[in-house]
C-alpha cells in the first residue's frame, strides 16, 4: 500500500489474536503512516503502518575486483589461450581412458576441454565454460 486507507474502510489484513489474515475496519488513523484497526470477528484492536518505501541505490557498472564476471573473463582468456597453444585433434573422453597433462578431450556433454591437472584417478579439464574434475584411467 503506498498510502492509508480511509476511516471505516476494510483491510485484509493478519489479526494477532485470531492469527490469521482477515478484514479489519479501520477506525483512526494514528499519525501520516499508521492506522488503528479493529478486527471483524473478535474485535480486537490491531496497529497497522504503512511499509518504508524501499530506495534503490545506484549499481556500479565497475566489477569488483574478482567479481564473477572478472572470473568469468579470465577462465574464458585462459581457454582461448590454451585453444590457440594446442595443436592436434582432441581424443573422445571416457573414463578407461588414460590421459597426461596438455591432453586435449572432446566430452560428449561439455564440448573440447584441456587437461591441466592429474590427481590420482581424476583429471582437472577446462571448458570453455567452466574447469571440471572428471575420472579417468578407471578399469
Amino acid at each position: 500500500m503506498i498510502q492509508l486507507p480511509a476511516v471505516a474502510k476494510k483491510v485484509f489484513y493478519p489479526c494477532k489474536k485470531c492469527e490469521t489474515d482477515r478484514y479489519q475496519v479501520v477506525t483512526a488513523h494514528t499519525s501520516a503512516t499508521g492506522a488503528r484497526l479493529e478486527c471483524e470477528v473478535c474485535k480486537t484492536k490491531n496497529t497497522f503502518k504503512l511499509e518504508e518505501p524501499k530506495t534503490t541505490r545506484a549499481r556500479s557498472t565497475v566489477p569488483k575486483k574478482g567479481s564473477a564476471s572478472t572470473r568469468a573473463a579470465a577462465h574464458v582468456a585462459r581457454w582461448t589461450e590454451l585453444r590457440d597453444k594446442t595443436e592436434g585433434k582432441p581424443t573422445p573422453y571416457t573414463m578407461k581412458s588414460a590421459f597426461e597433462v596438455g591432453s586435449v578431450v572432446q566430452h560428449p556433454k561439455f564440448g573440447v576441454g584441456f587437461v591441466v591437472q592429474i590427481t590420482g584417478q581424476s583429471i582437472h579439464v577446462i571448458f570453455e565454460d567452466a574447469e571440471r574434475s572428471l575420472v579417468h584411467n578407471r578399469t
